[in-house]
């Protein structure tokens, strides 16, 4: 629950590492004290028989050189040179001392991931490749409903009280699901009964995730950049010299799926929405959104899944293959087609395809974070 690399991100800290922390910052102050009587005297800090503070501060010590011999390396997809890196040689004072006790962070972080790993339920979360972070901050936490909050913790580390759990837990016999008598897991419950499907529990849940997202793709078909030009004519003081240039502003702008033409239509297949294009209906087919622009003959198709979040990758490259053909169907037909698979998945976790649709819509920023944010909300809630 403290793991700050954990899928689910809750705003509460460790008083163990804290108390580490705290002995740590203690240690390196005085070893790097002015007074020179007691930078000799090196005063002992008791901290129990399990954990040495001195030997935490040499280990860290040693992986900040470490990672200095290393160099730079490619943590993510910013690219070489997009941060800048502090060096353990070229540091000095408070400086120096906040890298040691960062490091102690880390590595207390470490071991929280190695034991999750080894955790075959309760550590499920790190196999979600998937299935993007989640933090809750204290705002979110005292606006949620109490059961809700205890359900999103519960679900995340496989502990709700489905029959196979009680079984596991001695409070019960039977782990059979009471309406298709099949093992009731997590997973069962929220993704895999077929009474509850056939039902209409799980269409229910699936569909309040797109009425939000047309909302949100009508919203940014209206802020899509117009056709621009590229170049801008140039004039110096006076009119006594023009030149074509390329403008900064035309050259740094980012391109979307929806620049380009101002006539989209968004159509979703929810009773409360417009029917969709004439071209789509000819077909047994039914994607959740389609955006059709007539003018340029483009279709960008949105499938959703709400999937498990183990399977978050299985449900795309179904979606994918699925609408395979029909895709080259219409680019045969000189329609420009793109399929595009999201999930979102039950308990509440965006997929990093819901990511990458939002980015080349034009949705970018402080915009992205609250859409992704409302639709990870929405599937958790109807869960």
């Amino acid at each position: 629950m403290y793991c700050r690399k954990a899928k689910l991100k809750l705003p509460m800290k460790s008083i163990l590492e804290e108390y580490k922390c705290g002995k740590v910052r203690l240690v390196t102050m005085l070893e790097e004290s002015d007074d020179p009587v007691v930078k000799t005297v090196k005063p002992s800090i008791k901290t129990g028989r399990k954990w040495k503070v001195a030997e935490a501060i040499d280990e860290a010590k040693e992986c900040l050189r470490l990672e200095e011999v290393i160099g730079q390396t490619q943590t993510d997809r910013k690219g070489l040179g997009s941060s800048s890196v502090k060096w353990w040689s070229k540091t000095e004072g408070k400086e120096k001392r906040d890298m040691v006790i960062d490091e102690v962070r880390q590595r207390e972080d470490v071991r929280r991931i190695q034991k999750a790993v080894q955790q075959p339920q309760q550590g499920q979360w790190t196999n979600w490749d998937s299935a993007m972070h989640r933090s809750l901050t204290w705002k979110d936490i005292w606006q949620m409903a109490p059961l809700r909050i205890s359900f999103l913790i519960r679900s995340v580390y496989d502990l709700l009280p489905s029959n196979a759990n009680l079984v596991r837990w001695g409070k019960k016999d039977d782990p059979t699901c009471p309406l298709c008598h099949g093992r009731q897991t997590t997973e069962h419950v929220l993704s895999s009964c077929k009474v509850a499907l056939s039902q209409g529990r799980y269409t229910w849940r699936h569909n309040r995730v797109p009425q939000e997202l047309a909302s949100l793709i009508s919203t940014a078909k209206g802020q899509s950049n117009p056709p621009s030009s590229s170049f801008t004519i140039f004039t110096t003081e006076g009119g006594a010299r023009k030149w074509c240039g390329r403008s900064k502003t035309a050259s740094n702008q980012r391109k979307g799926l929806l620049d380009g033409c101002d006539d989209w239509e968004v159509s979703a297949d929810l009773p409360e929405w417009d029917k969709h294009p004439e071209i789509i209906r000819r077909t047994t087919l039914r994607p959740d959104i389609v955006i059709y622009s007539p003018s340029t003959q483009q279709v960008i198709m949105v499938e959703l899944t709400v999937p498990y979040e183990s399977r978050m990758e299985q449900a795309h490259t179904y979606k994918k293959e699925k609408y395979l053909d029909f895709t080259k169907e219409l680019e045969e037909s000189d329609y420009r087609a793109k399929i595009m698979p999201i999930e979102i998945s039950a308990r509440g976790f965006a997929g990093s395809s819901a990511y990458d649709l939002l980015s080349k819509l034009s949705i970018s920023g402080n915009k992205r974070t609250k859409a992704l944010k409302l639709l990870a909300e929405t599937a958790e809630n109807s869960s």
